[in-house]
């Protein structure tokens, strides 16, 4: 750890040369690290089931979270996780100086192929993390403010990635010796900047509101692919005529749902999601389910959260839900509690029919689809 500090300092990277911002980093690197060294100390063959059955990410999603609170640039992050790989890699190197050379290349290969695989999974949930609290301050201003947010974004953090790769393919090019580990550490970097301008683009795209949303079944199913990295089972349906449903109902929906996933899959570490609309001409209806692990709905926080900018993102995110349905003339309800999953369900008129609800009519009725039943 001593040696990382060191080396981010020397970097001039904010998340070791600034107390306040350094605790975190430390704790995050020591959560890598540990789940580095288990790893290693499984079979080969039982490496990536080892991994994926101790992965719990919503730690990286909430520091990403609290690093775009602070201000702290992404850059500065996934440079973090460069300079924590080749500190990590260099401490191997030494530990396995007396090996056989045969041996030695096999061993630090598989440690950078486990470390860089690692990182990359907590690298993605920060990135989610720092993505959804962007999304909420963005959803808060009008849309000049947007179009502005999305050329700066564009111009400064693209900007930074372009410089990022460029420095990436110098060192490849000057790179000295064969070095299998350098070549996985150089892939794992190039794989992590891609991935963060795939986030970038996204981010871009949601801020711009020119095409409107053509089918909602699309994006949600989009969507959903894009948060689960981790192969959950998810299951999206839309029953019903989506032309029945006006393009800003659709997209407020759209919105709402997207929320309920990025909660899901960054806070709640599901086992499975579930997502069931039904579209009417008077109506749409939507129920939502994960059986993650829950939270308290009186104190909206996360179960064995402890930052207040966790129960204070969250929140706001529960919030917007309710608002966006409100503003609509409709309602959004949520269930849950600690150990038991969350479920929303969701109910909004038509402008055609701006009636009241009809309760026993209704499609959406008791548990949301997918949820387990007694």
């Amino acid at each position: 750890m001593a040696r990382y500090r060191d080396a981010l300092e020397k970097a001039d990277n904010p998340l070791g040369k600034l107390p306040e911002l350094w605790e975190d980093t430390r704790s995050h690197a020591d959560l890598i690290l540990t789940r580095w060294a288990r790893a290693l100390d499984l079979p080969d063959e039982d490496e990536s089931t080892g991994i994926a059955a101790a992965l719990d990410l919503s730690g990286s999603s909430s520091l990403g979270t609290r690093r775009a609170i602070s201000g702290v640039r992404l850059v500065d992050s996934l440079r973090a996780l460069e300079t924590l790989t080749h500190t990590a890699l260099a401490t191997a190197e030494r530990f396995t100086a007396d090996a056989p050379a045969e041996e030695r290349h096999r061993l630090m290969g598989r440690a950078a192929q486990v470390l860089n695989r690692i990182g990359s999974q907590h690298t993605q949930a920060a990135v989610f993390g720092y993505d959804a609290h962007l999304l909420r301050q963005i959803d808060r201003v009008n849309t000049g403010e947007r179009d502005r947010l999305a050329r700066d974004i564009h111009d400064l953090l693209g900007n930074s990635l372009a410089l990022a790769f460029r420095h990436l393919e110098l060192y490849r090019m000057t790179a000295a010796g064969p070095g299998g580990p350098r070549r996985s550490h150089l892939a794992a970097l190039d794989e992590a900047l891609q991935e963060a301008v795939g986030f970038t683009r996204g981010l871009i795209s949601g801020l711009r509101h020119g095409a409107p949303l053509i089918s909602l079944e699309a994006e949600l199913r989009d969507c959903a692919g894009a948060l689960n990295f981790r192969g959950l089972p998810v299951r999206v349906t839309v029953s019903g005529d989506e032309t029945w449903l006006p393009v800003p109902h659709r997209t407020e929906l759209f919105l709402i749902l997207r929320e309920f996933l990025r909660n899901s899959f960054t806070h709640a570490a599901p086992q499975s999601i579930s997502i069931d609309v039904c579209i009417k001409p008077n109506r749409v209806e939507a129920a939502a389910y994960d059986d993650g692990r829950g939270f308290d709905h009186d104190e909206t926080r996360i179960v064995n959260s402890g930052h207040p900018e966790d129960r204070v993102g969250h929140q706001g995110g529960l919030v917007m839900m309710r608002e966006r349905a409100r503003e609509l003339n409709g309602s959004c309800q949520l269930q849950s509690r600690p150990g038991a999953g969350t479920r929303l369900t969701l109910w909004l008129p038509l402008p055609e029919w701006p009636g009241t609800r009809d309760p026993g009519d209704s499609v959406v009725t008791g548990e949301p689809a997918g949820a387990p039943r007694a």
